[in-house]
């Protein structure tokens, strides 16, 4: 089960809920991020592109086992620089 922000369920209760019933209960937090293949698929280049930019440290990801996460602010963050280094390149003042 997956409680996120400005979800209606209250979490107490349904951790509770799970307690009674004899299950066990992991709670985890962490931040929306995307794989280095949606980001891609989200900017329009390839994910090796975004591979690259990761180990150059131009994007900046956390590691979960040997898989790359990109937080979803770095991946607003990455779209931004990248329309401003295409617009350099183009010569256009966006």
């Amino acid at each position: 089960m997956e409680i996120v922000p400005g979800s209606p369920d209250d979490w107490e209760a349904v951790i509770r809920r799970h307690l009674a019933a004899g299950e066990h209960a992991r709670v985890t937090f962490e931040r929306p991020s995307m794989t280095p293949a949606e980001m891609a698929e989200s900017i329009g280049v390839s994910r090796a592109t975004i591979q690259r930019r990761i180990l150059a440290g131009e994007i900046r990801s956390e590691r979960r086992g040997n898989r790359h996460r990109i937080p979803l602010d770095e991946v607003e963050r990455f779209r931004r620089v990248y329309v401003r280094e295409m617009a350099d390149g183009l010569g256009i003042d966006f």
